[in-house]
């Protein structure tokens, strides 16, 4: 998942001693062997596993996407959050990041020399190799725990063709509208709980003489993600979940008046002059960097009110600007249309079997765990899709907001070229959506991008 690979490299940490562990339990290089004591208790997680050591001597490895940087180092934050089920077990979990993700497991899994515990930041990628007979279907009691433990529409994305093959771990929501509350009390503005109202506000703040919204989509090869995501988001409030997943899964071609329908409705916000701030704004989307894009909105000098984007551009604010309901920046939710169900579009991570080892599936029995997710909500900053999460528990004000934002929406659906084929959710559909914002036609993005779609 695009954003999600991008978040992880530049979240901030929030550094937890772990609820059984302490900081040397894990090594620089991601690994954390088991104690040599043995777990005190019986069980963990209500009696699901055993504390027996009997893993002790043997490993798990974990193929993922989140890596360590030069500014972050996340990979000790998320072994050291195995530790409870290290100190139970006796399992050693090995990670291993990369930023090559999509070409490396399919290298690993084509060659024979699959991960354990393989985190998937894209449904549609897990759905084609799960179809080459790369994973491993979950065991009864663990689908069972995918199918019970997490918020609605979470369930389906490790199923393919009816078999269980992911169980969630780490979210991200995207149906967020970044602002200013200074700047919105200076001018007496309110925060919009309807899509009439948003679009009411942005004309309202043109006749004041601001500048309602500040876009850029630039991301190098990835640039036009940020506008795929407008689609996706308005395809939900323009037509609903089910025309949303028949368009994801290609059951209504890209080039459907509805799917066009849906671009004009993003294009009177993003190709609209007034809104942006001039027509050459408009132009500048494409060569300005998504990481930039709402930082006009921190002047508080009218030159920007909102800037449409994921949670986790909480990290990318300037340094000192304090995020939240008091701070200098805060989100409201991209409200739906009043006579519709509260959408959120939002994006995460799915971790998949390659081996079919008994610890294999207690590791991902135990990723799936509340107990291990909200270590890293408090580790990370991120959030998680456990339904049973406590938010009394999450350290940071912000993070407990977005939570309860996600569990209050009525709908869930994920990032729709996450879901779609590669060549054209990471590919046509980015290059397409670009040129069409930059001044090409409605027409020719939708054709365009119909036309690529594979045959098969």
């Amino acid at each position: 998942m695009k954003t999600k690979r991008i978040a992880v490299v530049a979240v901030a940490m929030s550094l937890l001693v772990a609820a059984c562990g302490d900081d040397d339990s894990s090594s620089t290089d991601g690994t954390t062997g088991g104690s040599s004591g043995g777990g005190s208790a019986e069980s963990i997680l209500n009696g699901e596993i055993k504390c027996e050591q009997q893993y002790k001597g043997k490993s798990v490895s974990v193929f993922s996407p989140v890596r360590d940087s030069d500014n972050d180092k996340p990979i000790a934050d998320y072994v050291a959050a195995y530790q409870p089920l290290v100190d139970c077990t006796g399992v050693e979990i090995k990670w291993e990041g990369t930023d090559q993700f999509e070409t490396e497991i399919n290298v690993r899994l084509e060659g024979g020399n699959a991960p354990d515990v393989i985190d998937f930041p894209q449904p549609g990628l897990l759905a084609a190799v799960a179809r080459k007979g790369f994973l491993k279907e979950f065991p009864a009691d663990l689908a069972d725990n995918v199918a019970s433990d997490f918020l609605g529409g979470w369930d389906t994305y490790g199923t393919v063709d009816g078999k269980v093959y992911g169980i969630p771990g780490r979210s991200n929501i995207k149906s967020l509208v970044w602002y200013s509350p200074k700047a919105f009390a200076d001018k007496g503005y309110e925060v919009p709980t309807t899509l009439e109202d948003l679009k009411a506000l942005s004309d309202k703040i043109v006749a004041d003489g601001g500048t309602p919204w500040c876009v850029g989509a630039e991301s190098g090869v990835a640039t036009g993600w940020v506008l795929t995501d407008w689609m996706e988001d308005f395809m939900l409030r323009t037509n609903g979940e089910e025309v949303y997943d028949q368009w994801v899964n290609h059951e209504i071609p890209f080039n459907d008046p509805k799917v066009a329908a849906v671009a004009d409705a993003v294009g009177e916000y993003v190709k609209n002059a007034d809104y942006l701030g001039g027509e050459g704004l408009v132009k500048a989307i494409a060569t300005t960097k998504f990481q930039d894009g709402g930082l006009p909105i921190v002047a508080g000098d009218g030159s920007c009110y909102m800037h449409r984007q994921a949670s986790f551009y909480a990290s990318l604010w300037p340094e000192g600007t304090n995020v939240g309901p008091d701070g200098d920046v805060n989100v409201f939710y991209l409200p739906s249309p009043s006579d519709g169900p509260k959408y959120m579009l939002g994006a995460g991570d799915i971790y998949a079997a390659g081996s079919d080892k008994p610890e294999t599936f207690d590791v991902l029995k135990y990723t799936g765990s509340a107990d291990y997710q909200l270590e890293i909500v408090n580790k990370r900053k991120e959030l998680s899709p456990n339904k049973s999460i406590d938010f009394t528990q999450i350290s940071d004000p912000f993070t407990k907001q977005l939570s309860e934002l996600q569990a209050g929406a009525d709908v869930f659906r994920f990032d729709g070229s996450d879901m779609m084929p590669g060549a054209v959710g990471s590919g046509t559909f980015w290059t397409e959506v670009t040129a069409w914002v930059i001044g090409g036609s409605t027409e020719d993005f939708v054709n365009n991008v119909e036309a690529s779609w594979p045959k098969s």
